[in-house]
């Protein structure tokens, strides 16, 4: 812990002043009595300068989230000691200027603005996080929006920054973000736009004036026009310290937001205020990267960030969150999120902050779920990319999660991580929201073991053993589907539940494979091969089963 880098909580708390657009009118919070959020001696404040204590909700991945759950969380958020919170929008937003990327449940205007107009007596920013260049995939995978597309590419897709009809659209979207907020910042991406110089027009850009160069030349010109417009542009700043060059091309007024997530921001962080930007520390809380959350590296993700905020004058501290979806869901980690929120603004220690948000069983089992169950597991530690999610239901075919995991799951570890489940379900009430990534836990384990059965029974030319080892595997996933109904129908992701059937399906497609395999032949396909999504009966070589 940090603790010697933090001051005592004060006595009484100071209200902290920062500087940008509210409206006028203003509502109490429903429920409680008008308050400003407030917070107590700041670790991360600077001489002459406001502080940002904020976190930004990432709605873009699959999230609907209603009205009544937004004002609920900006609430607590408030009570937690953040001064602002981020709306990560990319194309979950009512953008006026694309409405054919508006897809059901995306967030409106009007919700916006009844938001801004609910929180602004108490003076919790609502900031909000669009994407320019890069992570452009919702607007080029819609119909009408392919036009935008830098070129082809898996995953994340950026638009082109040359083509004048482009860089119009993206200041389209500015536009419609500046009609619904009114914080003084809006920020305009810029992260991993690693399509730089694919297109025919970006390459003879790039072959003039380098990567940085571009870069710099369209997030320059952007950043301006903002400005112009009265606001102050912010930028992630991956890129930028990728190709230092390009900072030369970006307006000073600009504030770069510095992610370091395996690593402490003080060098990164030094330079940019170096070359005389305003910047924010942006740690986070480790979920995208886990089968549940990382405990120990969120927070000492945080304390780093916070520590070398405060030693090298940043602006203040940003922790973000990303990407719930997949079988990941904000409600079982926004304990974690308010317990930062009290760890920056008053020093509390870690522990007795997720007791004061989630209660001293959920800390208990969060440090279960969250420490000890990656721990047990080479599969599951810190280090891999969500690896048990990415082989149970990104990869949509879950025998990948067996081939990965039969070592460790059908055996001490196996039986290990089922006892931790079961210790740290037993802490929690039934209702509780880590109830479903623990069940996620038990599921995986069981499906290795049920799958290894079946392969056992298969290895042996027992197709009808194996066909009736596997059957079971339908009602295991199945267990899954409550949690994920309600998770959508809270505002959570609206394709899990469509993803879970695809699990099933792959499930249903292999049964029905081995139904047609001749019984008593010599010869059978391997039963990796025979479970591979590129699977041809009759190819024997199989040399597309490894895709």
């Amino acid at each position: 812990m940090l603790a010697e880098l933090m001051p005592r909580r004060s006595e009484g708390f100071d209200r902290i002043e920062i500087g940008h657009k509210m409206p006028p009118n203003a509502m109490a919070v429903r429920g409680s009595p008008p308050r400003a959020c407030i917070l107590g001696a700041n670790p991360v404040q600077r001489k002459g300068a406001a502080v940002l204590i904020g976190w930004m909700i990432d709605i873009a991945r699959e999230q609907s989230p209603a009205p009544t759950w937004l004002e609920g969380l900006l609430a607590r958020s408030c009570d937690a000691g953040y001064t602002a919170v981020g709306l990560y929008l990319e194309h979950r937003f009512a953008y006026a200027s694309a409405p054919w990327a508006a897809s059901p449940g995306c967030l409106t205007q009007e919700a916006v603005r009844a938001l801004q107009r609910r929180f602004a007596e108490g003076g919790l920013r609502i900031i909000p996080f669009l994407n320019t260049l890069g992570h452009m995939e919702g607007f080029i995978r819609a119909q009408g929006g392919q036009w935008l597309a830098e070129g082809p590419r898996r995953g994340a897709l950026q638009i082109c920054p040359t083509r004048p009809e482009c860089r119009e659209f993206a200041r389209g979207l500015v536009e419609d973000a500046l009609a619904a907020f009114d914080d003084e910042w809006v920020h305009l991406g810029g992260d991993e736009t690693e399509q730089l110089g694919q297109c025919p027009y970006c390459a003879e850009r790039v072959r003039a004036l380098g990567k940085g160069g571009l870069y710099g030349e369209y997030f320059g010109e952007l950043c301006r026009w903002v400005l112009e417009h009265g606001r102050r542009p912010c930028l992630w700043a991956d890129m930028l310290l990728h190709h230092p060059e390009a900072l030369d091309a970006v307006p000073r007024q600009t504030v770069l937001f510095d992610w370091q997530y395996d690593r402490r921001p003080r060098e990164s962080t030094h330079m940019l205020r170096a070359r005389g930007f305003d910047v924010v520390c942006c740690p986070s809380v480790h979920t995208y990267n886990s089968a549940w959350c990382f405990l120990d590296v969120t927070q000492r993700n945080i304390d780093e960030h916070l520590a070398d905020a405060r030693d090298v004058g940043a602006l203040g501290v940003l922790v973000t969150t990303w990407e719930f979806c997949f079988f990941s869901h904000y409600a079982g980690v926004l304990p974690i999120v308010f317990a930062a929120g009290r760890r920056i603004a008053r020093g509390d220690d870690w522990t007795a902050a997720l007791a004061a948000e989630g209660g001293a069983t959920y800390a208990r089992a969060a440090e279960i779920l969250g420490n000890r169950i990656p721990r047990a597991s080479r599969l599951l530690r810190p280090g891999g990319w969500r690896v048990l999610r990415d082989a149970f239901v990104i990869r949509q075919n879950p025998f990948v999660l067996w081939q990965r995991w039969r070592d460790e799951a059908c055996g001490p570890v196996g039986d290990e991580l089922l006892h931790l489940c079961d210790e740290a379900a037993a802490l929690l009430p039934a209702d509780s929201e880590l109830q479903f990534p623990l069940e996620l836990h038990r599921v995986a384990v069981e499906w290795v073991r049920l799958v290894e059965r079946a392969y056992g029974r298969y290895a042996q030319r027992d197709l009808a053993g194996c066909i009736a080892a596997l059957e079971p595997g339908v009602a295991l996933l199945e267990r899954l589907r409550p949690h994920l109904v309600r998770i959508a129908s809270a505002g959570g992701s609206a394709a899990d539940v469509a993803r879970l059937e695809r699990l099933q399906e792959k499930l249903h497609g292999v049964l029905a494979r081995m139904r047609t395999l001749p019984r008593g032949a010599a010869y059978c396909p391997a039963f990796e091969v025979l479970v591979a999504d590129a699977y041809v009966p009759g190819d024997q070589a199989a040399w597309r089963a490894e895709e």
